[in-house]
């Protein structure tokens, strides 16, 4: 059975050291099998992945794994060493070894290496391929790669440049199979994927594809405007039985996020409906109260948009989530006075 969990791989405001430590519990309850750490602002992790890791950042990751564990659930982290570029100097193969001896010593499940939403380059895949082999030395299971290319999407060819012939079709013979490959459907952010689309991407890969699931995504300088509380569709139960893996990368509310989490378990196992899955997930993690509210207003919040709102609707929704005490209530307030707005970040939006 295809494993289900959390990719916090989005751009944007990060979730707080809590909300990540209360999904442990969360999904230990509801179903889950892991969580991978991976939010594109941590900079260790990204465009500063060469500096030195002190020990409170080693520390935070150390507790997130133990709370992970403690409720007999997989923690990954993954590594994005940004700038590679065409060839691997001496000192960066130094930087690579030490960052993923730290990994191990760690001992997380999972190592992601995560290559998305970087420059391309005519080396992209000699130069990820090696960068895979030396990771397997560290982590011969357990090893998640997203490549440059994680679509057919042609948005990311115009904002970093064309993919190198041959990138997608050679991934299945230079990346090992003991590593399991990322793909987010036909598009960034899929509304569909399909039986077929996932076979194809299987003869493609060479393997079940991991797939990123960006349906509820909202970490752009466009997508920020809109709280993600749709129904799952667009999905089978494919999902389950032609992939590696399912991550939901979420919104950059965790708590909101939790609603449409639970509510995509139950349409794949339970069958419910998305409609009748996304309400009951509300029913089930909300208030009443609050649980109505939503269902009231996410038209409102998916559609419309913050530009869209007016003045007097904002006054009157905050009016309505002050009579709320929850981490559910307080997101939906901050966003819509705009403390969730994101920059050019995230190019792909």
């Amino acid at each position: 059975m295809t494993k289900i969990g959390i990719v916090e791989g989005f751009f944007g405001p990060v979730w707080s050291h809590e909300s990540r430590l209360a999904f442990a519990p969360f999904l230990k309850q509801y179903g889950g099998s892991f969580y991978m750490y991976a939010p594109k602002r941590d900079a260790h992790l990204r465009k500063a992945w060469r500096e030195e890791w002190d020990s409170q950042y080693l520390l935070e990751l150390s507790t997130l794994r133990d709370a992970f564990h403690h409720h007999q659930l997989e923690f990954g982290v993954a590594l994005s060493p940004f700038g590679l570029g065409s060839l691997i100097s001496s000192a960066d193969w130094t930087h690579l070894k030490q960052k993923f001896e730290i990994l191990s010593q760690l001992k997380i499940d999972h190592l992601g290496l995560f290559f998305d939403d970087m420059p391309s380059t005519d080396e992209l895949l000699h130069v990820q391929s090696e960068v895979v082999q030396l990771a397997l030395k560290y982590f011969p299971r357990g090893l998640i790669f997203c490549p440059s290319y994680y679509t057919f999407d042609p948005i990311l060819d115009k904002v970093f440049g064309q993919r190198p012939v041959g990138y997608v079709e050679g991934l299945k013979n230079v990346i090992s199979k003991d590593a399991a490959i990322c793909w987010t459907g036909p598009k960034v952010i899929s509304e569909e994927i399909s039986r077929a689309h996932l076979e194809e991407v299987t003869t493609l890969l060479g393997r079940h594809p991991f797939i990123w699931e960006n349906l509820y995504a909202n970490d752009g300088p466009r997508n920020c405007k809109f709280l993600k509380l749709r129904s799952f569709t667009g999905r089978d139960d494919s999902l389950l039985t032609e992939t590696s893996g399912l991550g939901f990368n979420l919104m950059n509310q965790p708590y909101l996020s939790q609603i449409v989490y639970l509510s995509s378990l139950w349409v794949l196992n339970k069958n419910l409906s998305p409609d009748e899955a996304f309400e009951a997930s509300c029913r089930e993690l909300c208030s009443p109260g609050l649980a109505s509210f939503i269902l009231d207003n996410r038209k409102l919040f998916l559609e419309s948009g913050l530009d869209k709102i007016t003045s007097e609707e904002k006054h009157s929704l905050l009016a309505q989530l002050n009579l709320e005490a929850s981490p559910v209530a307080s997101e939906i307030k901050a966003w819509l006075i705009g403390e969730y707005l994101v920059g050019p970040e995230c190019l792909t939006d």
